[in-house]
């Protein structure tokens, strides 16, 4: 396997104010470094990692490192702000607040400034937006974000649910089936503990849930593009000395 990254597989975005047409769609894609989206007008769907979201103007989407999601406008005049934003926790969320026209304000002069109006505000007042869906196919991502040895038969079944119905439902509303995102969600894990920890790959595989060292390189490079020790040499060469 090559042991070179190759960034040109993930999506950027451009921090700032953006207005989307209505036809604006994109299926499943990847982003490696985390970034904020605060709704101005307008509402669109999102299915990825944090479940399904149905956004409107008010919200904020935080997206973390090596996020994966697809997105859906289902009203014209989608307009938002996208910020680069420091992932400390590796874990995103949605939130609504009753004012963003400050923030909106900001960006439009300075969008550094205007990332650090978000920190500030949404750590002093915040809310949970009440566009999570929360129906069972997000009930299932929960328990495989919690737990990614869950077993999708036994799950379908103390939810009173057939097998069958759960794959391709889930399949439908994510655009994955539930094995698929389970192992992703598993080499996610995998991922953030190699770029951000010093144990070992074969301890990390092993804590993860995977069968040996061998079956997480192959989970990895598949999401990822580049094997645990590209990643681990480049965030050993992003780590400042002392």
């Amino acid at each position: 396997m090559s042991s070179t990254i190759d960034n040109s597989r993930f999506r950027n975005i451009t921090p700032g104010i953006d207005t989307l047409l209505c036809s604006f769609s994109l299926p499943r894609h990847r982003h490696l470094r985390p970034y904020a989206t605060v709704v101005l007008a307008g509402s669109f769907e999102e299915s990825g990692y944090n479940g399904r979201i149905c956004a409107t103007a008010g919200d904020v989407l935080i997206h973390p490192a090596l996020d994966c999601h697809g997105n859906q406008m289902i009203s014209a005049g989608v307009k938002l702000i996208r910020l680069d934003w420091p992932d400390a926790s590796g874990i995103g969320g949605l939130f609504h607040l009753d004012d963003v026209d400050v923030i909106a304000r900001t960006a439009e002069k300075d969008v550094i400034e205007a990332t650090h109006l978000l920190e500030c505000v949404l750590g002093k007042r915040r809310s949970r937006s009440p566009g999570q869906r929360n129906d069972w196919p997000d009930l299932l991502l929960a328990d495989l974000s919690r737990n990614a040895s869950t077993e999708i038969g036994d799950w379908a079944e103390m939810n009173g649910l057939a097998r069958e119905t759960v794959s391709r439902g889930f399949a439908a509303a994510y655009g994955a089936s539930p094995s698929i995102l389970r192992a992703e969600l598993r080499a996610r894990f995998a991922w953030l503990r190699i770029t951000r920890e010093s144990e070992s790959l074969c301890r990390i595989a092993a804590e993860t849930g995977f069968a040996d060292q061998a079956h997480m390189t192959r989970w990895i490079h598949r999401i990822t593009g580049a094997p645990p020790t590209a990643w681990r040499n480049a965030s050993a060469m992003n780590t400042p000395s002392c």
